[in-house]
C-alpha cells in the first residue's frame, strides 16, 4: 500500500469538526458482518473465530476497512 496525499481537511479546533467527522464515520458498518466497536476516534471490527474460514472473513473485512 502507498503513501497518499490529502487534498482536503478540516482543522483542528474547527467548530465543525466532530460533526463532520460524526457524519464521516456513521455508515462504515454497513457491509461489515463482524461487530464493530465505535468510541470516539476509534473504531474495532470484531468476531468470534471457530474456523479457517472465520479468519479469512475478518481478514477481508479488516482489508475492506483499509479502502
Amino acid at each position: 500500500m502507498d503513501w497518499l496525499t490529502v487534498l482536503s481537511s478540516v482543522p483542528q479546533g474547527y467548530v465543525l469538526g466532530p460533526l463532520l467527522f460524526l457524519i464521516f464515520i456513521n455508515d462504515l458498518e454497513y457491509g461489515v458482518m463482524n461487530w464493530i466497536l465505535k468510541f470516539a476516534d476509534d473504531m474495532k471490527i470484531f468476531g468470534k473465530i471457530s474456523t479457517d474460514m472465520d479468519i479469512v472473513r475478518l481478514q477481508e473485512e479488516l482489508d475492506k476497512s483499509l479502502d
